[in-house]
């Protein structure tokens, strides 16, 4: 019996030893208060910044504000520096007629079509020749073996041009391609690589017609086929994306009836494959393709910012905090006459959450078990740029990173709610966060409605490398991308508390046991 309490009594101590093990150190806790937040969510989302555009002189200014405050609190760089630049293109469509062309020889008849009304290159498209080129269908150009699904296993299109159908199938069985929800597969980007993994010298892809419609060409509206558009706007890719990339054309009806004799056969084989899960791959005879795709690239170099606090214990091991830190920049004058878009709260509250956490556990007098890197993204605002970039070139083994936090727009409470993004794929994170939101004073009210939102911020980036991630999101609202997203309507009492909370995550995810990611479809 006295060994039982004596056990029990043991079990209790180590209890509560671990429990304030866990718990943020009360010297970091201090700082999570609103004076904390003011001066620099001031100072990224005032007019002088000009709404951190990417690239712009006033992104570069945040950079170095970002750095000189990791360097001043004590963080310590990655690879020898704060600032961690890659480089971005922005091209446009070389669209003279001799270097971006497209033509069919069918039947002994060769026949050219036209840029803008017969194919247009997509976004993702690389640049390349092709001359006299068999030509296969590949269906939706698609390999999953998780599915026991393969558009090329029996045809080898090494050196074919592939027409290949946009999307992926439908099917009403969630089990095969989740049903109606898309995959990964679904991407141009996926497509491209297996297309480009299996030798295909270019890509024409069609949409895939199931209703009695015609196919549309759309792709990518390039400046120089549609030049009222802003060049801001004008898509980006990390450079390493563009440099080994195939040619990628968005075709119409024209060359669908030139390859294939009728939209109506399309649609068919479509059909067939939607109906029977089985590809339906084979070389089109009697015809080759010839074109060309040349773009116009302009470079330039961005930069992330990040800093590490070393652990304790487990040193090679890390998690990171991230945020991004660019906005959209300055567009026209609404009817005030402002035209800067401060993004106050997208994502100066996110970027100076993490500047806080980072100043409160550099400051503690506990270290932490783990690692713990603190990034702000750059480029994020042009599809996630930044974190990608980090993922694929971190200074360190991205296979030692643990887990992710990201905060994003976390200025605007309403009524107590906030959205937590990653409960489908990490329970573990999600279970933490429900456990440190209790220990708050005035505990939000968590709200599990933003998946949608998942791959729209920098979360995604290390989800897709199967990391476990959370992701703070007060939400949107109406001055979401507008130039009325502005200090004055930030509140920084509960930015403190929702930040505190975040950090309360990281520090367990910086202790505890590796937590689970469950994929649920996009990751590689």
């Amino acid at each position: 019996m006295m060994f039982c309490l004596r056990s029990i009594a043991i079990l209790v101590v180590t209890s509560v030893s671990l429990h304030a093990q866990l718990a943020l150190p009360a010297d970091a806790q201090k700082l999570f208060v609103p004076q904390s937040f003011q001066t620099h969510l001031s100072h990224l989302a005032s007019d002088e910044m000009r709404g951190r555009d990417t690239p712009s002189p006033e992104l570069d200014r945040a950079a170095n504000y970002l750095a000189e405050h990791f360097k001043r609190i004590g963080l310590q760089p990655l690879g020898g520096q704060y600032l961690l630049p890659f480089t971005l293109i922005r091209p446009d469509l070389n669209t003279a007629p001799d270097v971006t062309n497209l033509s069919i020889t069918a039947g002994g008849e060769t026949r050219s079509f036209a840029l803008t009304k017969d194919f247009i290159p997509f976004e993702q498209t690389g640049e390349g020749r092709f001359a006299n080129s068999a030509v296969s269908f590949v269906g939706f150009g698609i390999t999953a073996p998780e599915y026991n699904y393969d558009d090329y296993a029996n045809v080898d299109v090494r050196g074919h041009v592939v027409l290949m159908l946009r999307g992926e199938p439908e099917t009403t069985d969630t089990a095969v391609f989740r049903g109606a929800a898309f995959t990964r597969h679904s991407t141009n980007r996926e497509k491209l690589r297996r297309a480009k993994q299996n030798g295909a010298a270019a890509v024409l892809m069609v949409d895939a017609i199931r209703a009695p419609r015609k196919p549309m060409v759309s792709g990518y509206a390039w400046p120089s086929l549609f030049p009222g558009g802003a060049r801001s706007s004008r898509g980006m890719t990390l450079g390493s994306e563009r440099t080994d990339s195939l040619a990628l054309l968005h075709v119409g009806e024209a060359v669908v009836n030139s390859l294939v004799g009728s939209v109506d056969t399309l649609r068919t084989w479509t059909k067939s494959i939607d109906s029977t899960l089985r590809p339906r791959s084979f070389r089109i005879a009697n015809a080759s393709v010839t074109g060309a795709v040349q773009l116009r690239p302009d470079s330039f170099s961005v930069n992330n910012v990040a800093g590490i606090l070393r652990g304790s214990t487990y040193p090679d091991e890390y998690v990171v905090m991230g945020a991004h830190y660019d906005h959209v920049g300055v567009g026209k004058p609404n009817s005030s006459g402002d035209s800067i878009y401060n993004g106050a709260d997208d994502n100066a509250s996110g970027t100076t959450s993490l500047m806080v956490a980072a100043e409160a556990l550099a400051q503690s007098s506990t270290r932490p078990e783990r690692s713990v890197v603190f990034v702000a993204f750059a480029a994020e605002e042009k599809g996630l740029l930044g974190s990608k970039a980090y993922v694929r070139s971190s200074p360190l083994p991205i296979d030692k990173c643990v887990a992710m936090i990201n905060t994003d727009m976390i200025g605007r409470s309403v009524d107590g709610k906030l959205s937590i993004g990653g409960a489908e794929r990490c329970p573990d994170l999600v279970a933490i966060n429900e456990e440190e939101n209790r220990k708050l004073k005035a505990p939000f009210s968590l709200a599990y409605d933003i998946e949608q939102y998942f791959f729209r911020s920098d979360q995604a980036s290390f989800a897709m490398k199967r990391i476990p991630v959370i992701f703070y999101f007060t939400g949107e609202h109406k001055d979401y991308h507008k130039v009325t997203d502005e200090i004055h309507l930030i509140d920084f009492s509960s930015l403190a508390e929702i930040s505190k909370l975040a950090t309360s995550v990281l520090w367990r995810a910086a202790h505890s046991t590796r937590t689970t990611y469950l994929p649920a479809g996009f990751e590689e």
